[in-house]
């Protein structure tokens, strides 16, 4: 789906700012990669329970959701809107209030075909209902469990797929993306179940990852090497340890995403040691190259990260 979506509070006809501590709390826990210490992103991306996600911008006086998902995201909107008094309004569509005193409030070019929804009854169905009463998509299937790449949709290594998968010949709802590494493994169309398993690595005495960097147990080895799914890269970084243990992998990051993560940017400085370090960080971007992967460990939550490129 490719609609955006606005969140804003009004007062007197002007955006008033929502309680921020009201942003984290709903936000925080779909968020891919954790909210920083403090404040908030400037842009961030949300992955729900089921797999569904949006990108997010703006701030306290007004959030923009873009391409979000319908399903949980929904539901993660409508808390928001309920805990802070604001408002929703689809692209296209009446802004959605929670109470018609709120109808004054709203810019003159709002208050006509303003929808009251009460909080009881906002909920992320009624919004999907404002924006399309056509019948939602299909409601894909949860996920395996993935600690050592908790998000594997968020980044990118698992697409929803109608597909077949190659291993198992179940349709899943979901396919993997990122590397194979093996002599006679197809290239795609693994789905995860086969990856959380270990049937694709069996099958196909197959590794999802390159390598692993640092000393971790052999159950841990074998975890994230043959049980989680890798992902895509300019070349095959190894999958980063700390505390004993295998770091979460939360994705692709540039310069601007690492702004949030200065444990992250100290470790990328012992990894290279030069009086060009800020350039080379500088030039990291998030789609292109180079750029960089960012971890997090599981035990003591520092964050981890890597650069490369071609």
């Amino acid at each position: 789906m490719s609609y955006s979506m606005y969140v804003w509070r009004f007062v007197d006809e002007e955006p008033a700012p929502m309680d921020e501590s009201a942003i984290r709390d709903t936000l925080g826990p779909v968020t891919v990669g954790g909210m920083p210490p403090t404040g908030l992103p400037e842009s961030w991306d949300l992955e729900a329970e089921d797999g569904g996600g949006s990108e997010v911008y703006g701030d306290a006086l007004g959030l923009t959701f873009h391409r979000f998902s319908p399903g949980r995201i929904l539901d993660h909107v409508a808390a928001l809107v309920r805990r802070t008094g604001a408002g929703v309004m689809p692209l296209d569509c009446p802004m959605i209030i929670t109470s018609e005193a709120d109808r004054g409030h709203l810019p003159e070019s709002l208050r006509a075909e303003a929808i009251v929804v009460t909080p009881e009854a906002l909920t992320g169905r009624a919004i999907q209902l404002v924006i399309s009463p056509q019948p939602e998509p299909r409601r894909r299937p949860a996920l395996p469990s993935f600690p050592y790449h908790p998000s594997p949709v968020a980044t990118g290594s698992v697409i929803a797929s109608d597909d077949r998968c190659v291993c198992c010949g179940q349709e899943r709802g979901w396919i993997y993306t990122g590397p194979v590494h093996a002599t006679d493994a197809p290239d795609s169309g693994i789905c995860p179940h086969c990856i959380a398993f270990g049937k694709a690595a069996e099958r196909y005495d197959a590794t999802f990852t390159d390598g692993i960097e640092g000393d971790v147990p052999e159950d841990v080895v074998t975890a994230i090497l043959r049980r989680t799914p890798g992902f895509s890269a300019w070349q095959s970084p190894p999958w980063l340890t700390h505390c004993g243990d295998g770091a979460e992998f939360l994705g692709r990051v540039g310069a601007k995403e690492l702004d949030g993560y200065p444990d992250a940017v100290d470790h990328l400085r012992r990894q290279w040691p030069h009086d060009g370090f800020d350039d080379h960080l500088g030039s990291l971007d998030k789609d292109d190259q180079p750029t960089a992967y960012l971890f997090r460990c599981r035990v003591c939550a520092t964050h981890l990260a890597h650069a490369d490129f071609t």
